[in-house]
This record gives structure tokens, sequence and C-alpha cells, in this order.
């Protein structure tokens, strides 16, 4: 997938609980690391997102399409 069209995407990430409600996703910064200080370093790494009403997380990680994940 092409960088800049990456950098373009806007995503809502969600996942549903057991209860039936749906629980919105934000990205994880508690973790400080070098990316924090140069965005374009992170392009490419895996990001950590976490649910706001129950606390699952879930990774996303670049990949090549019907390619086998980036490493990590």
């Amino acid at each position: 997938m092409d960088q800049a069209r990456i950098i373009e995407m806007a995503l809502r990430i969600e996942h549903r609980h057991g209860d039936g409600t749906w629980g919105e996703f934000e990205e994880d910064r508690s973790h400080h690391s070098s990316t924090d200080h140069d965005p374009e370093r992170s392009w490419g790494f895996r990001r950590i997102f976490r649910c706001t009403s129950c606390g699952d997380s879930l990774t996303v990680i670049e990949g090549e399409e019907g390619g086998a994940a980036a490493e990590h």
C-alpha cells in the first residue's frame, strides 16, 4: 500500500462487547519512544490501540496486501 495513502486514511476502530455495546479504540501513546519526537520513524512500525471502555488492546502493523505481516 502506498505510504502517502496510509497517511491520508483516517480510520475509526471499534469492537463489539459481549453485552452488544460497541467500544472505540484510541491510540495508546503511554509507551514513550523516540518516534514520539520523529513521526517519520514510526512509519512501517506497529501502533497500539486500546478500547476506551474496556481496555482491550490491538496492534496495527504495516504489511503488504496479501503478504506476510511485517517483522516486529
